[in-house]
């Protein structure tokens, strides 16, 4: 492959980040799950967890976009190269689920103050026949 290497080490660079970005952001999601509960905290905590991880998803979808479409164009443009592979195509797709993934728990986790409150539980057999929920515990 006789590509320049400047634009080849940028999009690996991206790529690489892009990955780096990925684990953290994935932490972060799990910690926020409903099953998950570390110590006391208040749901404000959350919160502020859910949108930083989401934010880490975007910027991770940035990376792999600015990557899948600026390596393609200046290998076309330096080599007249028409066919790239499927994981090109891979990388595309896998930047726009992250993107609308990372828009999605960004726009979605709700606001501070009722992160988290309006949780409910099954209750036992103790609790009468036409009542399912309880309140919050």
């Amino acid at each position: 492959l006789a590509l320049p290497t400047g634009y080849v080490q940028a999009c690996r660079a991206l790529m690489i980040a892009a990955s780096v970005l990925g684990l953290p952001a994935i932490f972060l999601l799990i910690t926020v799950l409903p099953c998950i509960r570390m110590g006391h905290e208040p749901g404000a905590a959350k919160y502020r967890r859910s949108q930083l991880g989401g934010i880490l998803i975007i910027l991770l979808a940035m990376c792999g976009v600015v990557a899948t479409i600026w390596f393609p164009v200046c290998a076309h443009r330096e080599t007249t190269i028409m066919s790239f592979g499927y994981s090109l195509y891979t990388g595309w797709i896998g930047s726009a689920l992250c993107l609308f993934g990372g828009c999605v728990i960004v726009c979605c986790s709700g606001d501070a103050q009722t992160f988290g409150e309006n949780r409910f539980y099954y209750a036992s057999g103790s609790s009468s026949p036409t009542h399912a929920k309880s309140a919050h515990v």
